[in-house]
């Protein structure tokens, strides 16, 4: 079973970014080949967040005037 999308972040060469990523497989461990991305690494987390509402079914650019 896959899981809902959320926001995941990582240092890159010093900057915290931001990607929307999902589990695959909710009953095995989360790692590299058991999840899945969408859109590219962004510093701004309001812009990823608003592309993880959309995936899960929600609507976009609720966190953009935040």
């Amino acid at each position: 079973m896959k899981s809902k999308w959320k926001v995941s972040s990582q240092y890159i060469g010093g900057e915290k970014m931001y990607i929307a990523l999902r589990v695959l497989d909710t009953s095995l461990p989360q790692h590299g080949g058991n999840v899945e991305t969408s859109g590219e690494y962004s510093s701004n987390h309001d812009a990823v967040q608003d592309l993880v509402d959309q995936l899960n079914g929600g609507t976009k650019n609720e966190h953009q005037d935040q």
